[in-house]
């Protein structure tokens, strides 16, 4: 119960708690105020742990805040306050402040489409995958040269319910023809802890499935996330997906071999090659 004040206090009701929303302050903790402090301490905080807090980028180590050991995927979760002078640089180039990196403001998307992408730019997709991007996403495609897919990404599939679905179904009917896809959705076993748990890999699955009867029934083509899960993905798409049905993998991630058959089996599917392949990465290397 005193834990439960103490998250009430800092802004926190059950929804954001559990989906590890980021209300806090970005400041040291000298410049935090007395009440804040209070609670943060009740919830197993204190000066040195809060001022030592900064995530390993690399992958290798859950990152930490108080208490126990809590596992972020610190790729979704590193907001300006913990980023590079480099970084914070190249993020500006790209059209972001400070609000609309951490998502507390809107992109100008006129001013950047403009100003950043030039008169070069043809279009582009992007999408709604979890409780957070599809309003953003619908918002986004408001522009004549954007346009958006909508689906639950796996690490939000235990977030899927009858409400999450109708939400996709609504904003794909909203968008109409600006809707051109499903996903990204698909199966993410990367965590170094929860993708190995039985019951996160089940949930996972059994989202995959439906979305995939959801999106063929609907005629959409999919964008397809796959992280270290290759041999059930490509399981899944054999029951599923019919063999001349569109596919983009994006962001791909797997291996050669996984790679080939999907582009042997399935005539219209296309691999997104990320930019881990300029990297140091042993995925980037062999790709």
């Amino acid at each position: 119960p005193a834990e439960r004040r103490a998250a009430t206090e800092l802004g926190y009701v059950a929804d954001s708690w559990d989906r590890n929303v980021w209300l806090l302050p970005h400041a040291r903790w000298c410049d935090l105020p007395e009440s804040t402090r209070g609670a943060l301490v009740v919830l197993g905080e204190g000066p040195e742990s809060w001022d030592a807090w900064k995530p390993d980028f690399s992958g290798s180590q859950p990152a930490r805040i108080g208490g126990p050991s809590v596992i972020f995927n610190t790729n979704d979760l590193r907001t300006w306050f913990v980023l590079t002078e480099e970084e914070r640089s190249a993020a500006r180039s790209l059209g972001f402040t400070e609000a609309s990196w951490d998502m507390r403001d809107e992109c100008d998307i006129e001013g950047i489409v403009r100003d950043v992408f030039g008169p070069s730019f043809e279009g582009c997709v992007t999408q709604g995958c979890d409780l957070d991007s599809m309003d953003a996403a619908e918002a986004a495609a408001r522009h004549p040269k954007i346009f958006v897919s909508f689906g639950c990404h796996p690490k939000s599939a235990w977030a899927y319910d009858d409400a999450f679905e109708q939400r996709i179904l609504a904003a794909l009917k909203r968008c109409g023809e600006k809707a051109v896809a499903w996903g990204e959705f698909g199966l993410d076993y990367s965590h170094p802890y929860f993708g190995r748990l039985a019951d996160n890999r089940r949930k996972q699955k059994e989202v995959f499935a439906r979305q995939l009867q959801l999106a063929v029934s609907m005629r959409l083509p999919l964008v397809i996330h796959s992280r270290a899960a290759d041999r059930d993905t490509l399981r899944m798409m054999r029951r599923w997906v019919p063999r001349d049905w569109k596919v983009h993998i994006h962001s791909f991630r797997g291996s050669v071999q996984f790679m080939k058959v999907m582009l042997s089996e399935y005539q219209n599917c296309f691999i997104g090659i990320p930019g881990v392949v300029t990297m140091d990465d042993e995925s980037g290397r062999e790709l």
